[in-house]
């Protein structure tokens, strides 16, 4: 399983305090459907202690992208 971050997302995520290892979790907390799954392989995942929101996208299960950041309204 490989894990990717747009440049966008590294930028905000860093703003934002967010370590690789909680995305690392995140994604293990996915596959075991802790996220809401949006369909065609893209899920919502809660971040930084449910504060903030990540969008992810699969590819085949094994490629994972970080896509977009946002914050909790």
């Amino acid at each position: 399983m490989r894990i990717f971050k747009t440049r966008w997302f590294n930028r905000e995520a860093k703003s934002y305090t967010i370590k690789d290892d909680e995305l690392s979790e995140a994604i293990n907390a996915v596959l075991q459907g802790k996220a809401d799954n949006l369909g065609g392989g893209v899920y919502k995942k809660r971040l930084n202690q449910n504060r903030d929101r990540a969008i992810v996208l699969a590819k085949g299960g094994e490629h994972w992208f970080y896509t977009f950041l946002y914050a909790k309204q």
